[in-house]
């Protein structure tokens, strides 16, 4: 229900009048256009794009073979990035330094205003602490194997990624919601005033929204082609259903057979073979996993929060769905209302991470987990030490 509040009519986008003008496909990302823009066949997103990646990037390709495919389906920016200059340079225009520039601060200021007084909008703030966030989760979780790599062979792009076991499920757990509130703090300026028992619940509540929808969502860019595996950690994946190498770090006493047989029949693992289809056909952007995650952090229609933590609540959904508008507008999508809706779907399927809770505690009858174990008592919401 929040969503349906948090979308305004200013949102979404009227469709726009018939034009005379012929429409083509942009040579770039696919997208519909009027106009040659650059002088060549590249819509204005890509034309927008290409300026302001000139004036200095650090693009890394998302699927590190620097060939991702060109149309509707590029989601890389620097793939996107090199087929215009491609293009630019296999047609020998050079645009004119001083019309695209003003072109460019036209579209600019076309666009809604999201910016902060830090001159960043909050995609701008999620994304650079969503990457310390991610770099602090993948470095600790590493150097606590026991065959640590080389700290120059760890990179957010690189990993080097494991297969999980649950030792290192437990450990990572501990990490990720140590590191969910220091993104609170880092990112949202309001999180740093709020009582403790709402840093918790928010914390908690995004835990356990956030953990499987990441996990689905950075298997479809590492592992695109094998969609039985899903991230369980930053730094591990695992291959559904769960192994004897899985809980091969349980407790000596663990029924592990038990545990097993369970877990291959479990609504679990339906669920997260459905969830890793879903976010494989949905194909999300960078910007689009950002937003979500915004949105996850502010879900609180089940938590028990003061009237100003609502509002603060709703601020940032509010303002999230704002920069969607911008972004979507930004790539040349007039009509998005199906696309937002997909995002919704996403966000809706993952809310039910809660209902898993239970396994937790079939865990603990299995002895896989035990009383005093962080994961059962977080699951049991009792005081954890």
């Amino acid at each position: 229900l929040f969503l349906q509040e948090s979308v305004s009519e200013d949102c979404i986008m009227p469709a726009k009048g018939s034009s005379k003008q012929s429409n083509r496909d942009c040579l770039v990302c696919g997208a519909t256009t009027r106009i040659a823009h650059l002088g060549v066949e590249c819509c204005r997103a890509c034309a927008v794009f290409y300026r302001r990646a000139r004036r200095g990037n650090n693009f890394t390709c998302r699927s590190r073979t620097g060939r991702c495919a060109v149309g509707k389906e590029l989601n890389c920016k620097k793939c996107r990035l090199d087929r215009i200059i491609t293009l630019l340079e296999s047609s020998g225009v050079q645009p004119p330094i001083a019309e695209d520039e003003d072109d460019d601060a036209k579209h600019e200021e076309a666009l809604p205003s999201t910016s902060t007084t830090s001159g960043k909008t909050l995609l701008d703030r999620v994304r650079i602490q969503y990457n310390a966030m991610s770099f602090t989760r993948l470095s600790s979780e590493l150097n606590a194997r026991a065959d640590p790599p080389h700290p120059l062979e760890i990179s957010l792009e690189k990993g080097p990624f494991f297969k999980a076991d649950f030792d290192s499920l437990v450990k990572a757990m501990r990490m990720l919601l140590t590191t969910s509130l220091e993104f609170g703090r880092t990112t949202f300026d309001e999180f740093t005033i709020m009582s403790d028992s709402d840093k918790w619940r928010l914390a908690t509540n995004f835990f356990y929204h956030f953990r499987m929808f990441e996990g689905c969502y950075r298997a479809n860019i590492y592992f695109p082609n094998e969609p039985e595996i899903c991230f369980v950690t930053y730094a591990t994946y695992t291959q559904l259903p769960f192994d004897e190498e899985f809980i091969s770090t349980a407790p000596p006493n663990a029924d592990v057979a038990g545990a097993i047989k369970f877990m291959k029949t479990s609504e679990l693992r339906v669920f997260m073979k459905s969830a890793r289809e879903m976010t494989t056909r949905v194909n999300l952007s960078e910007e689009e996993f950002l937003a979500i995650a915004v949105l996850m952090f502010w879900s609180n229609d089940d938590l028990s929060l003061s009237e100003e933590v609502a509002r603060i609540s709703r601020k940032y959904r509010e303002q999230i769905l704002k920069e969607l508008h911008a972004y979507y507008l930004e790539k040349g999508i007039d009509n998005y209302a199906a696309r937002l809706g997909e995002l919704m779907m996403i966000i809706q399927l993952f809310e039910r991470a809660k209902d898993f809770k239970v396994h937790f505690e079939v865990m603990r009858l299995f002895n896989i987990l035990t009383d005093d174990n962080f994961v059962y008592c977080l699951q049991k919401d009792l005081t954890i030490n």
